[in-house]
């Protein structure tokens, strides 16, 4: 037997770290990429279908909304009576800038979140699920808020296709495409 530390056993010269092999990896046993999902199923495709007509009547409803300027005003006299111009002109022109401003945001984040649902990214789905389910209870709150019928008629409709894209993430192909695109892929 040969002493490991004599220079006649390393005629290349000593291993690196003094004659210890390296440390094995440290992390999980799996890679961190997704498993390739394949096509949405039909549900996921419905749902991100449905984002983008949201998204468009979102368009539209802030254009009837501007539209409809006269409405919006005699909706917020109506409410508030009190109100003299300079307060009724601040209010109508503060919901306008309110409802613009979130409109073009929501349009911006549904046609975003609809692409990554169709990658089946998980995340994505449960974003989806938040936000369909504050417009749902955004269109049950029009029936009691002053606004414009065409407007409320934009965001009851609106409601009505979130509570489709909800049930539409909720059924069992979406399910199986989620879970499957969420699976780490083992080395």
């Amino acid at each position: 037997m040969s002493d490991p530390n004599s220079p006649a056993a390393y005629p290349s010269g000593p291993p690196a770290g003094g004659g210890y092999s390296p440390m094995a990896p440290v992390g999980p046993p799996y890679a961190t990429s997704t498993v390739p999902a394949g096509p949405a199923p039909k549900p996921v495709a419905n749902a991100a279908t449905l984002m983008l007509v949201s998204a468009a009547l979102g368009l539209i409803g802030i254009i009837v909304l501007y539209a409809n300027k006269s409405a919006l005003r005699t909706a917020i006299i109506k409410k508030n009576p009190s109100f003299d111009a300079a307060k009724i002109n601040t209010a109508v022109n503060a919901a306008i800038a309110t409802a613009t401003v979130f409109g073009i945001i929501f349009i911006a984040l549904y046609v975003w979140l609809s692409r990554q649902l169709l990658k089946g990214k998980n995340w994505a789905r449960i974003v989806t699920w938040i936000i369909t389910a504050l417009g749902v209870l955004s269109a049950l709150s029009t029936l009691a808020a002053p606004a414009a019928s065409l407007t409320r008629v934009f965001d009851l409709i609106a409601g009505v296709i979130d509570l489709a894209i909800i049930v539409l993430l909720l059924q069992k192909p979406s399910n199986a495409f989620f879970r499957r695109t969420s699976t780490p892929k083992a080395i």
